[in-house]
């Protein structure tokens, strides 16, 4: 049966839509940069991954191709076009829930052209990313001389979003004086560049995303209640793609047909290389899907186009068995565990080595080679990422 292109034979009932391409941006399944169609000639190969929308929209300083819609038919796919369509049609604060890699920027992005500012600025910013004074700059601005290296004024993401969206990723992770100067802007709609003594009125509307639970972080003191309560209005929690069922399927197609190397357009899962994926739990989610088929691609061009379930390779084996017979897996689980405890000695010194080995008692290369294998991944999102794999392998606990 592997010789044979992945027909739908395992897929729901309900597996039926039309099949359309587009490109992607921004947390998306497929390089940004990459604006094609791909034609498939054979009906019986037509899939049914996602119908885009008919009308053309306007283009925007910094949205320059319409994301696809939701790929997936599943009942939560299906809800979380509802919410986006509902929550678009307001201009209240919204807070994009759920696991690292899902695509909340995608669900951002989506709420924005189904919005009335959809001919506005997109303005995008990660807010846990940076340094303190240098994530201040970037969301408000600074004026010339503000400090060391502040050579021009420059505008920030909040005056960049003024008519549109400002979207801000991970706010979860934003420092606590940063989130006071935040609290004072949804306030009263008042901006000041770091070093200026003016302030601008800026009228925007904002959208949060976290990967993180914020009434934890309240509780702990790590994240500002008012601020909280300003962000928590309405709620739009994007599942994982492990409750997501034949989606897998349909999104792991949508990128093998607009995958930017030509070669693999023709390329095609066979029906155990789809179970097989179904059955992995992707606590990396979206991202690690990309990243699995990826390695995947030039093996299964080598084998006349049929990607085969040996050509998947899983970062940890054991975070998609869903069977008792690899919930025993001890080594699969030691090299989480290790690399666990690397990554949270790692987050805990803000990507300092030295601290990092201070924490960790482990060599200064052991960390060198961490960030090596992190192949250009921040560490923050690296950490929360292995998080998301160690709470999968505890799942029973």
């Amino acid at each position: 049966m592997d010789d044979q292109e992945y027909d739908g034979a395992s897929r729901s009932s309900d597996y039926n839509q039309t099949y359309a391409h587009s490109a992607y941006s921004q947390e998306s399944y497929i390089p940004s940069n990459t604006v094609r169609r791909v034609e498939r000639a054979p009906e019986k190969l037509r899939s049914n991954l996602i119908e885009l929308r008919k009308e053309r929209r306007t283009r925007t300083r910094n949205t320059l191709t319409p994301p696809p819609e939701i790929i997936g038919s599943s009942d939560q796919a299906n809800r979380l076009r509802e919410d986006i369509e509902i929550c678009g049609d307001d201009d209240a604060p919204v807070l994009i829930t759920g696991e690292t890699g899902v695509g909340k920027e995608l669900v951002a992005r989506h709420l924005h052209l189904s919005s009335a500012r959809a001919h506005g600025a997109f303005s995008p910013l990660n807010a846990g990313a940076m340094p303190e004074t240098l994530a201040a700059s970037e969301l408000f601005g600074h004026v010339k001389g503000a400090f060391t290296g502040s050579v021009a004024e420059r505008e920030g993401a909040i005056a960049a979003a003024n008519g549109g969206i400002l979207f801000l990723d991970e706010i979860g992770d934003m420092p606590l004086s940063i989130q006071t100067h935040l609290l004072r802007v949804l306030e009263d709609g008042m901006v000041t560049k770091l070093g200026g003594k003016t302030a601008e009125h800026v009228d925007f509307r904002l959208i949060s995303a976290t990967n993180v639970n914020l009434q934890e972080n309240v509780c702990a003191g790590k994240f500002r209640p008012d601020l909280f309560y300003r962000i928590n209005v309405l709620i739009i929690d994007v599942p994982p793609l492990r409750e997501r069922g034949d989606d897998i399927i349909e999104i792991a197609e949508w990128m093998i047909a607009n995958h930017p190397d030509e070669r693999n357009c023709d390329v095609r899962l066979t029906p155990k290389a789809a179970d097989r994926l179904k059955a992995h739990r992707f606590p990396g989610n979206v991202r690690e899907l990309r990243n699995v088929l990826s390695r995947a691609l030039p093996y299964a061009r080598r084998a006349k186009g049929r990607l085969l379930p040996e050509h998947l390779k899983f970062d940890f084996e054991q975070a998609g068995a869903s069977g008792a017979a690899n919930s025993f897996a001890v080594e699969e689980a030691t090299a989480l565990m290790n690399r666990y405890m690397l990554l949270k000695a790692l987050n805990a010194s803000n990507g300092n080595i030295a601290k990092a080995v201070a924490l960790s008692g482990r060599s200064r290369g052991t960390f060198n080679n961490l960030k090596k294998s992190l192949e250009g991944e921040d560490f923050a999102s690296a950490y929360r990422s292995v998080c998301a794999e160690v709470k999968a392998l505890l799942k029973d606990c």
